[in-house]
């Protein structure tokens, strides 16, 4: 595999509501269907001529993303629930009020960290996608593109970078609904993050998303 085309997946209805993300089983916005269809188009012109499969996290949001972008490039998607957002435990399906009443007081080191109750820390989200992905470059003949959330797209970037337990509690990057992040081999094999949280195609069509806070984790 020499490319990963990774996408959050379009805005979702949990983000207008004040309910946690993680595991909170969230549909589209009308936003967010626009979001999932400028970024479907715009893959379709980015993957013309490039033999490539497509996953993605099997929640609502991302699957309903992924058939809206499969629709136009003319694929069936692959669904892995290794690539679903941060497991939050008890705090899925509450507001983000809800979720800091029962949220346990942070420990270090950070990786080990399990916020709610019932919820995977760092370390276990990162070996869940790491393994995924494992399976993926196994996989896939070219390009695999990716469409997952905030922190499981994380996982993803430091799995391609070859990061471990030590980077990842304290490294991190921040994904817009409907962005694309662009993973690449240059010339000389080394890995790269050739585009990052990439969103001109929304601000092209004037649909990108206000700022959206990860999942109600107060540190």
């Amino acid at each position: 595999m020499k490319r990963i085309i990774l996408i959050r997946h379009g805005e979702a209805e949990h983000a207008e509501q004040g309910l946690t993300g993680g595991w909170t089983e969230s549909h589209l916005s009308t936003l967010g269907g626009k979001q999932a269809h400028v970024t479907g188009g715009t893959l379709a012109n980015l993957l013309d001529g490039i033999d490539f499969r497509l996953y993605s996290s099997n929640l609502a949001r991302a699957t309903e993303t992924a058939r809206v972008i499969c629709g136009q490039l003319g694929v069936e998607p692959i669904f892995e629930s290794d690539l679903r957002e941060f497991n939050n435990g008890s705090a899925a399906n509450l507001t983000v009020e809800e979720a800091r009443k029962i949220q346990n007081p942070p420990t270090q080191p950070l990786v080990d960290y399990v916020p709610y109750p019932g919820a995977e820390n760092w370390r276990q989200m990162n070996e869940r996608v790491s393994r995924c992905m494992e399976r993926i470059g196994e996989e896939a003949p070219d390009t695999a593109v990716i469409i997952t959330h905030t922190l499981s797209g994380t996982s993803v970037v430091h799995w391609w970078l070859g990061l471990g337990p030590d980077d990842w509690g304290r490294i991190s990057y921040d994904f817009a609904p409907g962005s694309i992040t662009l993973l690449t081999k240059n010339q000389f094999g080394q890995r790269t993050v050739s585009r990052l949280n990439d969103t001109r195609h929304l601000a092209a069509e004037g649909c990108e998303s206000n700022v959206e806070a990860l999942p109600g984790v107060e540190a």
